[in-house]
């Protein structure tokens, strides 16, 4: 299967349930995605080596990176992220 077409195929899936409502923000797993997405860029190999069981393998990005954009959508759509003390300019 196309890798383009899986991660696409994720983003749909984790944006309709978004969309159904009733959203809220799940901090823990926005947190623990974005210190993911930090070890992968600073971690030396594409986590293929056996020898480095903290290395994430790279198969894992576009997971990764979709986690992010959603629970960050769900920060601010279900208007959390307005309550922690930070304001969106353009609204």
């Amino acid at each position: 299967m196309d890798a383009d077409r899986v991660e696409h195929d994720m983003f749909d899936t984790m944006w309709a349930f978004l969309q159904m409502g009733s959203q809220k923000a799940n901090y823990p797993a926005l947190k623990d995605a974005c210190m993911e997405l930090r070890q992968m860029m600073m971690q030396k190999t594409a986590g293929q080596r056996k020898d480095r069981s903290k290395d994430i393998p790279f198969e894992n990005l576009a997971r990764i990176k979709n986690t992010i954009i959603i629970e960050a959508m769900a920060l601010v759509l279900s208007g959390e992220f307005e309550k922690s003390g930070f304001e969106l300019k353009g609204d």
